[in-house]
């Protein structure tokens, strides 16, 4: 009773966000009310793709958006992990040794963005993997109790919002299932990926590592640099050193262990 509570609760803030924009319910909805109930400074979705790294669908905010992208550009952090192995990680402490040593790019980028905690979880239903749900907070602390029933509660509701939009896809009923200004973005990647590829006469993996690496080298955001590669105004050099760096962890991110604290993180499958 309590859990049919909780969902139609949610369920009814979800309704009364899109009524107010005179919309059907979308992603943004979805995403913009798991930040308010669990109190979180910003929300991300990335969609799962077959490269491991994962695609933004939506973000509350630009700072989630560049947590978002930091870490497809890095090869690393929580959302990846959690995409990766299937379960959730949960961090409430970035600017800790143990996360420095374990995303070594990637969580000092996150305190310097101003979050301290990041919980990730994987959006999946059986066999199926459709994404990860992460939540920033710009304050360092675990989850109560509570608020990780909270978490995946909503995370159940993501997960069923995201298999509607599927199923309506097909059908050619349903709404982009990703932010639109993203999914341009993210179109220019694929695009200045193909473009590398090409002129570098390399495979379009290795491409997007050069891709990925020139912009971690030169401190830019990949976007950025796909912007450029499709606007001709830029063009990686084939003997680039940046590209051989050995950015990407190991896909199960073999040095990951208990979460929360200590504590296993619990499986969402």
């Amino acid at each position: 009773m309590v859990i049919e509570q909780e969902l139609a609760k949610i369920y009814e803030a979800i309704r009364v966000r899109a009524l107010a924009e005179g919309s059907p319910v979308a992603l943004r909805h979805v995403a913009q009310v798991c930040r308010d109930l669990l109190g979180a400074d910003g929300v991300g979705v990335r969609l799962g793709d077959r490269l491991g790294l994962g695609e933004p669908a939506y973000a509350t905010d630009q700072r989630a958006e560049r947590v978002l992208e930091l870490q497809i550009t890095v090869g690393e952090g929580p959302g990846l992990t959690a995409l990766r192995r299937r379960f959730a990680v949960l961090s409430a402490d970035l600017d800790e040794p143990r996360r420095f040593r374990q995303w070594p790019m990637f969580a000092p980028a996150a305190v310097e963005e101003g979050l301290r905690a990041a919980f990730a979880f994987p959006l999946a239903t059986g066999a199926a993997s459709l994404g990860v749900l992460e939540f920033y907070r710009e304050a360092g602390r675990s989850l109560s109790d509570a608020e990780l029933d909270l978490a995946l509660t909503l995370v159940q509701v993501t997960t069923g919002h995201m298999l509607a939009q599927v199923a309506l896809a097909a059908s050619g009923e349903a709404e982009a299932m990703v932010d639109e200004g993203l999914y341009r973005r993210w179109r220019t990647v694929h695009s200045a990926t193909g473009t590398v590829a090409a002129q570098l006469g390399c495979p379009v993996t290795e491409a997007l590592l050069r891709l990925r690496a020139f912009a971690y080298v030169s401190g830019r955001r990949l976007s950025e640099v796909a912007d450029d590669v499709t606007a001709g105004v830029l063009r990686l050099p084939p003997d680039h050193p940046s590209w051989q760096r050995d950015g990407d962890r190991g896909k199960d991110d073999a040095d990951e262990g208990p979460d929360q604290d200590g504590e296993s993180g619990r499986r969402t499958e």
